[in-house]
């Protein structure tokens, strides 16, 4: 039973184009699939989807690209790299100056209420708004439009969160 297994799952990786390198090296992209491990890719991607997005490199080295939504200028990390290469994961952030507002309160309410975004009040007193998205084994370019699209919704709720808290 077990020898006909392997060799049903030998035969469905051969047959789908990208998914047998995927499934034996983690760091392989399917074909067709949207991976942290090709930042290039990922920033046609979301041109193609209607977004700035200038691929840059961060402080650490490690690709970086700069887009804006919701009114919002903010940045796609590449994470979880090797060498400044290979990265496994995206986060999506913003970090907002401390205007005297950016408490734990603020952070803590935002983050028990919504499901994906997560705030954090930095040391020096600023604000981060962070999404992250694993893709090992690809994104499809359905699922990485919804991921996009999800920040871009969060972004705009997170509008209306601090209009909300400063009309109190």
């Amino acid at each position: 039973m077990r020898q006909t297994s392997t060799v049903m799952l030998v035969a469905v990786l051969a047959a789908v184009p990208g998914l047998a390198s995927a499934a034996t090296d983690p760091e392989a992209c399917p074909t067709e699939h949207i991976c942290a491990s090709q930042p290039e890719a990922v920033a046609n991607e979301m041109r193609k989807l209607g977004y700035r997005a200038e691929l840059t490199k961060h402080e650490s080295g490690d690709p970086q690209i700069n887009s804006a939504a919701s009114g919002y200028d903010y940045r796609l990390n590449f994470n979880d790299c090797t060498e400044n290469k290979q990265c496994r994961s995206l986060g999506f952030t913003i970090v907002f100056a401390d205007d005297g507002k950016n408490t734990l309160e603020l952070a803590n309410t935002w983050n028990r209420q919504k499901r994906f975004g997560q705030l954090a009040v930095n040391e020096n007193g600023s604000l981060a708004f962070s999404y992250d998205v694993t893709t090992v084994g690809g994104l499809t370019k359905a699922n990485f439009a919804d991921v996009v699209d999800w920040w871009q919704v969060m972004l705009g709720q997170l509008r209306g969160y601090f209009s909300e808290q400063a009309s109190k």
